[in-house]
């Protein structure tokens, strides 16, 4: 996975960026813990409505959902293995989750820009040989 470095209102955090639909499909799944400032950023080709579960995550989360202007529309939490749906309001393009907590605690709202976001579709195909 390739680590990226954004930044909220001047704090920076480092991301792994979930590239592959396996990797968007794992995410944070059976991860122990969480370093502060750090998550993982889901970024799809075009806006779309965006839904998460918590299915097989170890630890609270806070999932901020981003527009294609970088704009936070959105912050929700997950409770870890529930599997109810975690919906964005409004089609987005990239969803960042932290720690529970980390958008309040840094003092990061709806309406924030998020810095660094990639604007070009880098989701890699991964092809079935057979």
């Amino acid at each position: 996975m390739q680590t990226l470095l954004l930044t909220i209102n001047n704090t920076p955090i480092r991301v792994k960026m979930a590239r592959t639909s396996q990797e968007q499909q794992r995410g944070l799944m059976f991860v122990d813990s969480l370093p502060q400032d750090e998550g993982m950023i889901f970024h799809y080709p075009k806006p779309r409505p965006l839904s998460f579960w918590m299915k097989n995550v170890k630890i609270p989360l806070s999932i901020a959902f981003i527009d294609s202007l970088g704009k936070i529309t959105a912050i929700k939490h997950g409770v870890p293995g529930d599997l109810s749906t975690i919906k964005s309001p409004t089609p987005c393009k990239w969803a960042l989750e932290m720690n529970k907590d980390w958008f309040h605690n840094n003092g990061v709202k709806v309406g924030d820009i998020v810095k660094g976001c990639p604007r070009k579709s880098i989701m890699l195909r991964v092809e079935k040989k057979g």
